[in-house]
């Protein structure tokens, strides 16, 4: 009888991506405290600092990270330089924020303008201190992607673009308020801050800061999001922590948001794990038919297939690491054995998975030293 289980979901991101025509330029933070040159402060130099840590789909990234120090007033984030606009165009504003430990404090995302000009709400009222959202996060701990929009000062619309998207689920789960240029505009700047926070154990960090024209050549939605439904691997735990299930999901019914409590009801479980009854293949059962030699290795690894008839591999063969997450893939060159060097690869455990042509979803683990 299935009991409880917890679901882990782990995506993919493609590191090809490129700056685009981002307008803001983040490799400009370096590990560290204070400002960065085209990013100011929220509050004190010791409240705002840069550090390694993990963004929404796992990759290890360079954090801005808001540190309280009690006062309650500013408490962290990031202002940018002033950018000249062109106030014919439309811009879009991005960045990733992630709130732990309390609800303490609110989050602001906004932009402003200098000289004293003002942006205007779509109703045309003058805002002189502008932010797309303010608030509290859904949840603690987990990465938002905030998506705010100004338009041409020509916009007559006042229909609201701008959301905030579940960095898990990729959907959007909070509205936000769009502006657009007064006729005066020239120049603006993007606002991510944490304010009103006593909270001393509280963090807010920031990732990922874009300003875009809006004109066919900035990233879409996914492209921000970053979550690729076809590279996903989920996991499945019994309440003494033993894996029940590994299953390769390729199709949009992963993106599966945890509960709070990090448990997940016996029919939502059941849908999920009948969606590749078929062709889903539990390592305990899988037996030799896949063997991978050397385990461990130091350098190449032979990936064959025993002498099933008419199988072979039928997709390229993935590398995730220990967490889950996609590494590389390597095409399939061969028919039932593959040979992949590892010699660049950090010492640790890996998952090799692998699709044959019979329909079988193959998870092994390797061992690198």
């Amino acid at each position: 009888m299935l009991a409880k289980y917890t679901i882990i979901v782990f995506m993919f991101f493609s590191t090809s991506l490129i700056l685009s025509q981002n307008l803001l330029d983040s490799s400009t933070w370096l590990i560290g405290s204070g400002s960065a040159p085209g990013f100011g402060v929220n509050g004190s130099s010791s409240e705002n600092s840069r550090e390694l840590g993990f963004n929404h789909i796992g990759e290890e990234v360079l954090l801005w990270k808001a540190s309280p120090d009690g006062s309650n007033n500013a408490d962290g984030g990031f202002v940018t330089s002033w950018l000249n606009i062109d106030r014919t165009n439309t811009y879009r504003f991005s960045v990733w924020i992630k709130k732990t430990n309390s609800n303490d404090g609110t989050t602001y995302f906004g932009c402003n303008k200098s000289n004293g000009d003002q942006l205007l709400r779509l109703n045309n009222n003058l805002d002189s201190n502008p932010y797309f959202w303010h608030g509290d996060l859904p949840v603690l701990n987990r990465w938002y992607l905030f998506v705010g929009y100004v338009h041409s000062s020509s916009y007559s619309s006042a229909v609201h673009l701008g959301k905030i998207y579940d960095g898990v689920t990729g959907e959007p789960v909070i509205d936000m308020i769009d502006f657009k240029f007064n006729n005066t505009a020239t120049t603006m700047r993007q606002r991510a801050f944490l304010y009103y926070d006593p909270n001393v154990l509280d963090n807010q960090y920031f990732y990922s800061p874009r300003i875009e024209v809006i004109n066919g050549n900035e990233w879409s939605l996914d492209e921000l999001l970053s979550i690729n439904p076809n590279s996903m691997l989920v996991f499945a735990f019994d309440n003494s922590g033993n894996q029940k299930q590994l299953q390769y999901c390729s199709d949009t019914f992963c993106f599966f948001e945890t509960p709070p409590e990090g448990k997940v009801a016996k029919d939502d479980l059941i849908d999920i794990l009948n969606k590749h009854e078929e062709t889903v293949k539990d390592d305990d059962l899988e037996g030799e038919e896949v063997v991978i030699f050397p385990n461990p290795t130091t350098g190449n690894v032979s990936i064959k297939l025993n002498s099933t008839p008419n199988v072979s591999f039928s997709q390229d063969i993935s590398f995730y690491n220990s967490a889950g997450f996609l590494i590389f893939k390597v095409p399939s060159r061969s028919k039932n054995e593959q040979l992949i060097d590892l010699s660049n690869l950090s010492s640790g455990v890996y998952l090799i998975h692998i699709h044959l042509s019979n329909g079988e979803i193959v998870t092994k683990q390797i061992i690198k030293n």
